[in-house]
C-alpha cells in the first residue's frame, strides 16, 4: 500500500495521506504507514517509486507494422544447444538482412537482485553501439529485459533515422509474449512505454520485428548482449526507481524468510507437538510451491509440515475433535486418545508418522525418494516423499 501510494501522482489523496505524518493518539498502535515505511527501510528502498500504469490506448488504435515472433521453427523436445543454435541461425538468416539489428538481454542475481540490461545495436551501415543500463537493486529478469527493450528502442529512434527495418532479438519469451498482447493489455508502466516506443519506431511505415532466440547456445549477438547485461548489473543501482510490483514481491520474500527463520527450533512436548517441528523438518528454508499434486494431497503436505495435520489422532484430540471416554481434549502426547492408530506405541505426531512409526517402515524403505526405514528429516523434506508417506498412512489406517 505504501509503495502504491508513493507511485500515485502527488495530487492524489492516497499519495498525500501516505506522505503525511500526523500525530498518533495511541503510541502503541501502528498503522499501515508505519509498517510500510519499516518494510521499505528493511528493503533499502528509496522513494520515489516508478509511477503506476498510465492511461492505455484503446485496442483499436493502429499500431503500425510490428511483428512478434516467439518461435524459430519446430524443435524436438529437449533439443541440444547445438540443435537450437542451428535452428535459430537458419531462422534469422531468413529475415531481412539489410536492417538495423539489435540484441537485448536482462539479468538479475538470483532473479530478484541487482538488475542489469544490456543491448548490442548494429546499424544498417554496420555501426555498433553497446548499451549498459542498471535496472535496480530489486529487479526481476523480466523487468530487466523490458528495460533493455525500452533503452534499445530509444537509442534506435534517436540515432537510426530512415526507413530501414528494425529486428530486435531477445531471449525472453515472456517479454515478447507480454508485448504481443497489445498496448491495451499491458500491466506495467514499462510495458506501456515500450509499446509507445514501438509505435514511434514504426513512423514512416518502418517495419519492426521482435524475435525470440534461445539463450546460452552460442548465438554471437545473444552472447554479446548477455555480457553487456552482466556488466550493467555491476553499475550503481541506487538512483534507479523501482516499481510497485517489484517492491511487493520483495516484501513477500522478506516476510516469508523472516517467518521461516523465526520458527521455534526446540521441542516442547508438554504443550504443543508442533513446536519446533517445522524447523526440524525444513531447516531455515521455505517449502517450494506444490504444482504437481491434486488439491487434497497438497493440503496434506502443507498441514503435516506445519505440524497440524487433519489426519492425526493427536491433533484432532488437541482441538477437541477426537475425544476419549476419560479425556475429551488435551495437549498431552501421552494421552491414550492421541496414540497412533497404526502402531499404538505413541502419539501420531508428524514426526512420528514421517520418521519413526514402525508400521510405516516398509513404506519408507520402498519410497524411492527415501529408501530408509528410519530416515532423517532431510531425507523426507521433498514434497513427493511427504505426499507418499501421508497417502500410505491414510491407506494403512483404513485397513
Amino acid at each position: 500500500m505504501m509503495a502504491k501510494a508513493a507511485a500515485l501522482p502527488p495530487e492524489d489523496p492516497l499519495h498525500q495521506l501516505a506522505m503525511d505524518d500526523p500525530p498518533r493518539r495511541l503510541k502503541l498502535v501502528t498503522g499501515w504507514r508505519e509498517v510500510g515505511r519499516e518494510v521499505l527501510r528493511e528493503l533499502r528502498v528509496e522513494l520515489p517509486v516508478e509511477p503506476l500504469l498510465p492511461k492505455r490506448p484503446p485496442p483499436w488504435t493502429p499500431s503500425g507494422p510490428i511483428t512478434f515472433n516467439v518461435g524459430i521453427g519446430a524443435l524436438p523436445a529437449g533439443a541440444a544447444n547445438s540443435t537450437k543454435r542451428e535452428a535459430a541461425l537458419q531462422h534469422l538468416a531468413s529475415l531481412t538482412q539489410c536492417a538495423i539489428w539489435a540484441w537485448t538481454d536482462g539479468s538479475a542475481s538470483g532473479g530478484v537482485l541487482r538488475g542489469g540490461a544490456g543491448a548490442l545495436v548494429i546499424g544498417a551501415d554496420d555501426s555498433r553501439s553497446e548499451l549498459r543500463i542498471p535496472a535496480g537493486t530489486l529487479c526481476s529478469s523480466f523487468r530487466a529485459e523490458m528495460v533493455a527493450l525500452q533503452k534499445t528502442l530509444e537509442h534506435i529512434i534517436e540515432n537510426e533515422s530512415g526507413t530501414d527495418p528494425v529486428i530486435i532479438c531477445t531471449d525472453s519469451m515472456s517479454a515478447v509474449a507480454a508485448l504481443r498482447e497489445g498496448p491495451s493489455a499491458q500491466r506495467s508502466a514499462r510495458g506501456a512505454t515500450v509499446w509507445q516506443l514501438l509505435r514511434e519506431a514504426t513512423a514512416g511505415d518502418r517495419p519492426v520485428t521482435l524475435q525470440w532466440v534461445p539463450s546460452h547456445c552460442g548465438i554471437p549477438g545473444n552472447e554479446a548482449a548477455d555480457t553487456l547485461a552482466n556488466e550493467a548489473a555491476a553499475l550503481a543501482q541506487e538512483d534507479v526507481p523501482l516499481d510497485v510490483e517489484t517492491i511487493y514481491r520483495a516484501a513477500v520474500r522478506t516476510a516469508r524468510d523472516r517467518a521461516a527463520r523465526e520458527m521455534p527450533s526446540y521441542p516442547d512436548p508438554e504443550h504443543k507437538a508442533a513446536t519446533g517441528w517445522y524447523r526440524e523438518l525444513m531447516g531455515t528454508g521455505y517449502p517450494p510451491p506444490i504444482s504437481n499434486m491434486d488439491r487434497t494431497s497438497a493440503i496434506d503436505v502443507h498441514q503435516i509440515r506445519t505440524g497440524r495435520w487433519s489426519g492425526s489422532a493427536q491433533f484432532l484430540h488437541e482441538i477437541g475433535r477426537n475425544p476419549s471416554v476419560d479425556c475429551p481434549q488435551c495437549h498431552s502426547l501421552g494421552c491414550i486418545a492421541a496414540r497412533c492408530r497404526l502402531c499404538g506405541e505413541e502419539a501420531d505426531t508428524p514426526r512420528h508418522i514421517l520418521l519413526t512409526c514402525p508400521g510405516m517402515m516398509g513404506v519408507r524403505l520402498r519410497t524411492q525418494a527415501i529408501g530408509n526405514i528410519l530416515p532423517t528429516p532431510e531425507e523426507v523434506r521433498c514434497s513427493d516423499a511427504v505426499a507418499a508417506l501421508v497417502a500410505a498412512f491414510r491407506a494403512l489406517q483404513s485397513r
